[in-house]
């Protein structure tokens, strides 16, 4: 039950009161699942009813027709209770997500302060601590016995929340969590899974298969259309759809499942009020109100962070040095111009949203909502504590801890990439990407000339002396073409050619420039992730460098001229300064 926005919750005044009781939650859960079994039931005696009147009347073929209907409805409904449970139900969602499970030897700094605020919670601690990805925090319990039996407790932390969040506002996001424990909030979570995993089965299922049986409706009837016309006759009057006994299932089961999901998300909006206010007696109402602005904004930060720097090399095969992938993300967030945006973001108003607009589906409340439930709470006089520590200083040898993070959550393939310095990473992933680009055009030059030719000044010079003696066409003809250049001919598919050329010597030339440092890649924690550098004169000139050597006749002279004036000996003759390495 992560602290987080999402969905609308009840109106004000149910925000100052607690969930209901176990014991009534324990009974709501119970007889939902029940009733899916009962729905089932009440379907069949239904269809045992209609063949009882089908068998006093007078016996037709109406009446065998009916009986046929009824044993196929009453096939469908038991099947759809087998539908209901699928393999390994019983133990779904226990495991919870990947990650990294911290043993309080390892971590004894952070086991010890969890365990404090459980006794201020007044309930059991958690048996397992585990390190995930992401700006998420949640509990599960293995409760058993339909949750009349308590079980092993888990506590799942986000990384991103330990290396963004203060201390004291972390203490916020524990005393919410380890409020559902205290609330046995989770005690019902693997009831009320099952509940929702069979309806949600059931009927996808059962709309599967009515648009199978649909579909093969169609086929048919088109089928049968395409065979009258070939025979000179009109085709068939066109039918309304016949639905199946699943397309009528499925709206029953469908209307249940909405029935269950109303009921229990409520129940599950009002638990998130109650545990706010044990985190607002742990931490404070004005820290807690924090935390909830803050865990939004880190988790916008966190989905920047891995998309546009962790996978910056992606493409390229290279991912940023052990322990970085997530680690990094400390980095992102000590820049100036990026904490002040976090701080604004976190600082937004939150936005509102009109009665009639809130889905009764949603199992968390709004955070706007909850903050003001909050801040109507008697002001505890406690002060936020400046400076704040950061929650990270409760891990012990961060950096080992999230090398191994990396090696529980991220895949085979990519732990199978090369690890670059952070400085070394844009202008590698990109000298791979031009090389990448200019590929085509490297075997194109090595089936015209017979000899390999690998990416950089050399080829490039070797290329620009095949352009001199009249072997564009040549070259370009080799080039992979799309379809649309594929099926013209003449003057456009000589078009069609060129440009492709251009687009890979323009790559060849880029990576020709940033191998001698002429143009730069460099990492930039604020703004965008890389930033490009290079003279203006090389920016302004080099398109029309481009443009002259693909010309006819081919002039080569201003590209060989641009590319040499980064050096006294420039990249054309293979003897150019060594890559740069940008500091």
């Amino acid at each position: 039950m992560p602290l987080r926005p999402a969905g609308p919750a009840a109106s004000g005044p149910a925000a100052g009161r607690g969930a209901p009781g176990a014991s009534l939650r324990a009974a709501l859960a119970l007889g939902l699942l029940l009733g899916f079994y009962l729905l089932a039931l009440a379907l069949l005696v239904a269809v045992a009813v209609l063949d009882v009147v089908l068998a006093r009347g007078t016996f037709t073929v109406v009446t065998v027709e009916g009986w046929l209907g009824s044993l196929a409805v009453a096939w469908c409904v038991l099947r759809v209770v087998a539908l209901g449970r699928r393999p390994g139900e019983g133990r779904e969602g226990r495991e919870g997500p990947p990650g990294l499970s911290l043993t309080p030897r390892e971590q004894p700094e952070l086991w010890e302060h969890v365990r404090r605020l459980a006794e201020r919670v007044d309930t059991r601690p958690p048996a397992e601590i585990r390190i995930v990805p992401g700006a998420v925090a949640m509990v599960r319990e293995d409760a058993r016995w339909l949750g009349l039996v308590p079980g092993e407790r888990r506590l799942f932390l986000g990384v991103a929340l330990l290396l963004g969040l203060p201390a004291a506002e972390l203490d916020a996001v524990l005393g919410h969590e380890l409020g559902h424990y205290a609330h046995h909030d989770t005690r019902l979570g693997h009831v009320v899974a099952a509940l929702r995993g069979r309806l949600a089965h059931t009927v996808g299922t059962l709309r599967e298969r009515a648009a199978r049986e649909e579909a093969k409706e169609r086929a048919e009837f088109a089928a049968k259309a395409a065979r009258r016309r070939a025979e000179g006759r009109p085709p068939p009057l066109k039918r309304g759809r016949t639905r199946g006994p699943d397309h009528y299932l499925a709206l029953v089961f469908t209307a249940y499942a909405k029935l269950c999901l109303r009921l229990t998300e409520a129940v599950s909006r009002r638990q998130e009020y109650a545990a706010d206010l044990v985190a607002a007696r742990i931490a404070g109402p004005a820290t807690t109100a924090a935390a909830l602005r803050r865990v939004p904004a880190l988790e916008a930060a966190d989905e920047l962070y891995l998309n546009q720097y962790a996978l910056m090399g992606w493409d390229a095969g290279l991912l940023p040095p052990e322990g970085q992938f997530y680690g990094g993300f400390a980095l992102l967030l000590a820049d100036d111009m990026r904490r002040a945006q976090l701080t604004a973001l976190a600082r937004e108003p939150l936005p509102e949203e009109p009665g009639e607009d809130r889905s009764p589906y949603a199992s968390h409340p709004p955070t706007a909502d909850r903050i003001r439930a909050l801040e109507s709470l008697p002001d505890d006089g406690r002060a936020p504590a400046f400076p704040r520590r950061p929650a990270a200083t409760l891990l012990r040898t961060p950096d080992r801890l999230l090398a191994d993070l990396e090696q529980a959550t991220l895949s085979t393939e990519a732990l199978s990439r090369r690890r670059v310095p952070w400085a070394e990473l844009p202008w590698q992933a990109r000298r791979e990407t031009s090389a990448r680009e200019a590929a085509p055009l490297l075997a194109a030059m090595a089936e015209l000339t017979g000899a390999p030719a690998a990416p950089g000044a050399v080829a490039l010079r070797h290329l620009l002396d095949l352009l001199d003696h009249g072997l564009l066409h040549e070259l370009a003809a080799r080039l992979p073409r799309s379809e649309q250049a594929a099926r013209s001919s003449g003057r456009a598919a000589r078009e069609f050619a060129r440009t492709a050329f251009r687009s890979a010597l323009r790559q060849l030339a880029l990576g020709a420039a940033l191998e001698t440092g002429l143009c730069r890649w460099e990492l930039c924690w604020a703004g965008p992730p890389v930033r490009q550098s290079a003279p203006a004169w090389f920016t302004e000139d080099l398109p029309t460098a481009l443009d002259r050597a693909v010309g006819e006749p081919a002039v080569t002279a201003p590209l060989r001229t641009l590319l040499l004036r980064g050096g006294a000996r420039g990249p054309l003759d293979g003897t150019g300064p060594a890559p740069h390495t940008p500091a």
